[in-house]
C-alpha cells in the first residue's frame, strides 16, 4: 500500500523540495499546506499515514511551533509526525519528542535524511538528525539559549501562563519565570505588560 503524506512548509521552494523527496521514497503527497490554517484543513480533508511539517509557520492566526504540534497530537493522536526545522535547541526538540513526534530532521542537512526518517517512522521507529541527538542529550545546558527565550516570548504573546509554558516545554517553572523577568527588564516601561516576539 502506498504511504499517503501531508506536507507543510511556508516557503514554496522548500515545499517543492520536500514534495520531491517524499515522492522519491515511493510515498504519495496527498496535500500541501503553507500555513497552520492550511495544515489543519488538509488533515481534516485528506486521509493520510504521515505528516511531514515545518516547525515554524507564523503567517496566520493559528499557533505554530510546539503548540501547533500539541494541537495535531490532540486531534490526530495516532498520526506519525516528522518535523523539519533548523531550531536546534535541545529543550524545544525534547518537548517535540515528548509530544510524540517520531522524526526530527534538520533543515540544514541533506534531504536524504528525510527519506531515512520516513522509512524509520513508517516502520514504527524514531529518527532524528545527529546534530539534534546531541542537542537533546545536552538540553539542560541550553535552558538560557536565545532560541528558547524567543519561543517562550512567543508563547507569552499568545497569552500563555508561566505554568502552561513550563508544562508544554517540559521545563521548570523557574526557568520560564527567569526568561519572563529578563524580557520584562529589557522592555521599556510603556511595554512592560507585554512581551515581544
Amino acid at each position: 500500500m502506498q504511504i499517503r503524506v501531508v506536507i507543510a512548509d511556508d516557503h514554496l521552494p522548500v515545499l517543492a523540495s520536500v514534495a520531491a523527496a517524499v515522492s522519491a521514497t515511493g510515498a504519495q503527497v496527498v496535500a500541501k499546506a503553507r500555513s497552520p490554517d492550511e495544515l489543519f484543513d488538509a488533515l481534516r480533508e485528506h486521509d493520510c499515514d504521515l505528516l511531514v511539517c515545518d516547525y515554524a509557520m507564523p503567517i496566520d492566526d493559528q499557533v505554530d511551533g510546539v503548540e501547533m504540534f500539541r494541537a495535531v497530537r490532540t486531534q490526530w493522536p495516532g498520526l506519525p509526525v516528522i518535523v523539519l526545522t533548523s531550531v536546534s535547541n535541545g529543550v524545544v526538540l525534547r518537548a517535540l519528542r515528548e509530544l510524540g513526534v517520531r522524526g526530527l530532521v534538520d533543515k540544514l542537512s541533506s534531504l536524504t535524511e528525510l527519506g531515512e526518517a520516513i522509512a524509520a517512522v513508517i516502520d514504527g521507529r524514531t529518527m532524528s538528525s545527529p546534530t539534534f541527538d546531541d542537542a537533546i542529550g545536552t538540553y539542560e545546558a541550553q535552558l538560557d539559549d536565545p532560541v528558547l527565550a524567543r519561543e517562550i516570548g512567543r508563547m507569552f504573546e499568545r497569552g500563555r501562563s508561566c505554568e502552561d509554558i513550563a508544562a508544554l516545554l517540559r521545563i521548570p517553572d523557574a526557568v520560564v519565570d527567569r526568561h519572563r523577568h529578563a524580557r520584562n527588564a529589557a522592555d521599556p516601561p510603556a511595554r512592560s505588560g507585554r512581551l515581544g516576539p
